[in-house]
């Protein structure tokens, strides 16, 4: 059972608890070299005839990994690794107007967190951690020099402060230990890959195990500080095939568990496996269709797919980055509902919160719990719709016009900033549907619209999967808010016969895209995911629960991407 102090208050108090509270657990090194580099900067650290920091906070973040891979039956990677890495937030000027939030050069935004010493070093952390803050200071100097130049050129029509207050918070939490079997996951990876065998029109898999024991110390200036730790497993199985015309079909199998729990393995993944496998080349056979117009049934993983990306990718970032250069603003895109506070974004029926506190659902751990963020911030459930209406956003210590303080919702990037994100988002609805009702409504739609089928979809493309395999890139202008139907079914409104097909991908699709939901589910289930951020490559934890999805009308065209046809047969299959 894990055990946690928690401390919330202001000023003094806040730190004479801390102490008494670190203290009980012993001399740990880790947070007495971040304690001493932060009174030393805090009370030396400055230029003369330049402002002191304002605020300043260390984070350092420990990653203790497992990683396995399995390729056509055999192992090609097993290890372990230990990497320790530090995030420095310095700020200089005043919490209305500071450093941040300004990009001048590519630098400002790829600015990459620090490797530190993987030993608990009390002399080698601190020389990096003063090594590092010095050369932040210096940064973030030149940074507010550039910002004030920029903005004395670009006047803004109202000013919105760059940093919010917020009460102090210390919580410490039990630290966390790898202790997953390699030898065993090996065991089971190897085998699990051999259930590919049965299925020759595939072309390439791979399946992929990781474990993680992620630990976490932090302090600011202010007086807050927490320790946590959590242990994730990431379970990915993965394989492409190609239609006749060229067309690359890759499926994908995506397990994440935190704490106790652990991904399927044993028959249970082999049937999961065989399924996917069936399903793809089900696919891969099926007709190709040139366009649709119609309602679209989003059931299994392609419900918690649909919010992924149609709602949680659309509210964040918050607030529109201040840019040097116009080129920047692509890569800190403002999500397109983040500037819809209440106003409506879904049908009256529907109400989403996300609650970062809720450690299970229905047995499943969620991957989202935690308490603090990652800006020392105690993290609130919050409302994010109300029948229908965008109450607030995910925030972190960045205010925005309409909502000025943090609800601690600020996660880790590779980078030296953190973003807004959701935790545990709850789709809730007060008319929930069987699925043989969804499935009739569907019909229904279809007669009423005079069309022969509706559209079922399970799963839609994951480009995380499907980029490895690629040969030819996307078009050039070809990015849409939802990615393509993966595996998907004509229902045809006579009968309700389902046929596979393919060759479809969604054709302008917006935010509105939202309130064209007709229904939702009664089958609402737990889906914990990895949720990508604006950044390439960069992921976390968080979990979506949700029923499944009906849209009343959708537009679909046919996919233009075809690659060329392997020249010879697949030798595992000779």
């Amino acid at each position: 059972m894990k055990t946690a102090i928690w401390v919330s208050g202001f000023g003094i108090v806040v730190l004479v608890f801390a102490s008494m509270v670190f203290g009980a657990e012993g001399d740990d090194p880790i947070f007495r070299a971040m304690d001493d580099e932060l009174a030393r900067s805090m009370d030396k650290l400055v230029i003369e005839g330049m402002p002191p920091p304002h605020f300043l906070s260390y984070r350092i973040r420990d990653y203790e990994s497992m990683a396995i891979e399995a390729r056509y039956g055999a192992l090609t990677q097993s290890e372990r690794s230990h990497n320790r890495y530090l995030y420095i937030d310095l700020r200089v000027g005043d919490p209305s107007l500071d450093n941040t939030n300004f990009f001048a050069t590519w630098r400002d935004i790829w600015n990459g967190r620090e490797g530190v010493v993987e030993e608990d070093s009390y002399d080698g952390l601190r020389h990096q951690i003063w090594y590092h803050t010095d050369g932040a200071y210096k940064d973030a100097l030149e940074n507010l020099a550039r910002k004030k130049a920029y903005l004395q050129a670009h006047p803004v029509k109202e000013e919105v402060p760059d940093f919010s207050m917020v009460e102090p918070v210390v919580y410490q939490g039990e630290l966390a230990g790898l202790e997953s079997d390699q030898v065993r996951w090996e065991d089971r990876v190897r085998e699990a890959g051999r259930v590919f065998e049965e299925f020759a029109l595939l072309q390439d898999w791979k399946i992929e195990y990781m474990a993680q024991a992620v630990n976490q110390w932090y302090v600011n200036s202010e007086g807050s500080r927490h320790r946590k730790g959590e242990v994730y497993c990431f379970l990915e199985v993965s394989a492409t095939t190609q239609a006749e015309d060229g067309q690359r079909l890759t499926g994908f199998l995506h397990y994440v568990t935190r704490g106790d729990d652990e991904p399927p393995s044993g028959s249970k993944l082999m049937e999961d496996i065989q399924q996917m496998a069936r399903e793809l080349e089900a696919a891969a056979k099926a007709p190709a269709l040139d366009e649709y117009v119609g309602p679209v049934l989003f059931t299994e993983w392609a419900a918690p797919q649909f919010f992924s990306q149609l709602l949680a990718d659309q509210l964040v970032m918050p607030r529109k980055a201040l840019v040097a250069q116009d080129w920047m603003s692509e890569y800190l895109p403002v999500g397109k509902l983040a500037g819809k506070v209440k106003r409506r974004v879904l049908p009256q029926f529907v109400s989403i919160t996300d609650e970062p506190r809720r450690e299970s659902w229905k047995g499943t751990q969620l991957a989202g719990y935690q308490l603090v963020d990652d800006e020392g911030v105690d993290c609130e459930n919050i409302v994010l719709v109300e029948e229908g209406r965008l109450q607030t956003l995910p925030m972190g210590r960045q205010p925005t016009k309409k909502i000025s303080e943090s609800n601690g919702h600020a996660r880790s990037t590779p980078f030296q900033m953190t973003i807004p994100g959701i935790t545990n988002l709850i789709v809730d609805t007060t008319d929930p549907l069987k699925m043989d009702l969804m499935i009739e409504e569907l019909k229904r739609l279809c007669l009423d619209q005079e069309i022969e089928y509706g559209l079922l979809v399970k799963r839609l493309e994951e480009p995380a999967f499907e980029e490895p395999y690629r040969w030819i890139d996307e078009e050039e202008g070809s990015e849409t808010l939802l990615t393509a139907p993966l595996v998907v079914y004509k229902v045809y409104a006579e009968d309700g016969r389902m046929e596979p097909v393919r060759g479809l991908e969604f054709d302008e699709v917006t935010v509105r895209t939202l309130r064209d939901i007709v229904a939702l589910g009664k089958d609402a289930k737990a889906y914990n995911i990895v949720q990508p951020t604006v950044f390439e490559d960069s992921y976390y934890p968080a979990s979506i629960v949700t029923p499944s999805i009906l849209v009343e009308e959708m537009e679909l065209k046919a996919t233009t991407v075809h690659e060329p046809m392997p020249v010879a047969d697949n030798p595992y299959f000779r």
